[in-house]
């Protein structure tokens, strides 16, 4: 448990606390849409290339399309890539959301994720067309590793955000549902709070509130 006295400021985290995601169905389409061959070496890796890649900013929009669109099967078009490629995401939960902002009222407020270029936009304009508002308005400020260049559990992912925000690691909590992450945040003095898998942020909103 953290001490609330204490703690000024939550750092959340995006996929498996704030929106529910499942990697297995963009899996599945991009199976169905590349060629065998390229499916298999492209994904060999638990952690593609071109994931990291991507939730890095090493690779732009046009390279990712004409990348992959090169290792799909003829007829294959850049919007089916795309749309493949954002299934993983699934709707923002209404509680939740009422819990962030409860949260914002309390402490000081950021959000890092582990995202890429397209994923962002699947998600802000996802999220924009069922609350009517930007989903930045929920925090201070929002942190996306293709545009700081680092991805968690990378130490540098926290270490841009605490300088940025200027904020004290002693009175931070992340919140993450990924243990390597929670780890690499203890390391540098950040709290944090790990939740468990396939549970979300309500599973430990009373950590916090």
């Amino acid at each position: 448990m953290i001490d609330q006295q204490i703690i000024k400021n939550v750092i959340l985290d995006l996929g498996g606390v704030l929106v529910d995601i499942e990697p297995e169905t963009t899996h599945e389409e991009l199976e169905r849409i590349l060629r065998p061959e390229a499916y298999s070496k492209i994904f060999s890796e638990e952690l593609p290339e071109i994931m990291v890649a991507m939730e890095t900013g090493a690779w732009s929009k046009e390279k990712f399309k004409r990348t992959m669109l090169q290792n799909c099967h003829k007829g294959v078009s850049a919007s089916q890539v795309i749309d493949a490629w954002c299934d993983m995401i699934l709707e923002f939960r209404a509680p939740r959301v009422k819990m962030v902002q409860k949260i914002g009222e309390k402490y000081n407020l950021y959000l890092l994720s582990n995202t890429n270029v397209y994923h962002v936009s699947y998600f802000e304009n996802e999220f924009k067309n069922r609350f009517h508002f930007s989903i930045k308005k929920l925090f201070k400020k929002v942190y996306y590793s293709n545009k700081i260049g680092y991805r968690k559990p990378d130490p540098r992912a926290f270490e841009f955000v605490l300088k940025d925000a200027n904020l004290n690691p002693a009175e931070t909590v992340l919140v993450d549902d990924k243990p390597e992450n929670c780890e690499a945040a203890k390391k540098l003095g950040i709290k944090s709070i790990k939740v468990p898998e396939n549970s979300g942020l309500e599973a430990v909103i009373d950590q916090l509130l």
